[in-house]
């Protein structure tokens, strides 16, 4: 059975890390290592989650190095990590029992190195605002018309592609799935496996600024022209003002 490590930042998450816990304990698939780095909160994080790792050894708990943000804590957890795949899930969402064990299957099925799901988005309370469909195959190019995979709801082979770290810049996510897709396609698991707490005052409520930070990173693609550019950033538009998120 093949090991898969889980990446989670966390930073004051007293309220919410227990429930995203309990969702990885319930996994069918049984063989993984959760890793969790907090970013030096000031509740009760640190005990919750020790309280967790005295019970079960495959929970590991680090402390980052300051406040320096979830993609400094992904990158800590990510240096410790000793699966064949990894997988990403922020201490304030949960999965449905089956994620793992269904993306690994179609990972398998396909021959690709990496996967997706689709993912329900809830409230603060865990009322069910809508989900997000998966698409059944993400390429690069899908990938830089729109952010077609999840953070929560992605996984990777690592031992085939290498460990792909994050860079302090907006939308890491997006960045770091971009460069894995420059590498492999992504299969979609189209159940909705993932949920995604949205906040009131989250990125996805502010529209403005990730239409920003998506262009930036656009920007960065050395493989794609300044008129490319442009007809992908238009794609994302009509994209985000279709979905309404």
């Amino acid at each position: 059975m093949s090991l898969i490590s889980i990446i989670m930042p966390a930073y004051n998450a007293q309220y919410t890390i227990a429930q995203s816990i309990e969702s990885i304990l319930k996994q069918t698939h049984t063989e993984w290592e959760l890793l969790v780095t907090d970013d030096n909160s000031t509740d009760t994080t640190k005990e919750i989650v020790l309280s967790y790792a005295t019970k079960d050894k495959r929970i590991k708990y680090y402390l980052n190095d300051g406040v320096a943000g979830a993609w400094s804590a992904r990158n800590n957890s990510l240096k410790y990590l000793s699966g064949e795949y990894v997988a990403f899930l922020d201490s304030d969402d949960t999965w449905e029992s089956s994620k793992l064990a269904l993306q690994l299957e179609a990972m398998l099925k396909s021959g690709v190195y990496a996967s997706h799901t689709a993912y329900n988005r809830i409230t603060s309370n865990g009322e069910v605002l809508g989900f997000k469909k998966a698409k059944k195959l993400v390429t690069y190019k899908n990938m830089l018309k729109k952010n077609e995979v999840g953070n929560l709801t992605g996984m990777y082979n690592v031992s085939k592609l290498g460990v792909i770290m994050q860079e302090p810049i907006g939308h890491e996510d997006y960045n770091m799935w971009l460069t894995i897709l420059e590498k492999t396609d992504s299969i979609g698991v189209t159940t909705p496996l993932a949920n995604y707490r949205v906040h009131s005052g989250s990125l996805s409520a502010n529209k403005l600024k990730a239409a920003v930070w998506h262009f930036k990173i656009l920007k960065k693609q050395e493989c794609i022209s300044s008129i490319s550019i442009l007809y992908y950033f238009l794609h994302y538009i009509i994209s985000a003002v279709k979905s309404r998120v």
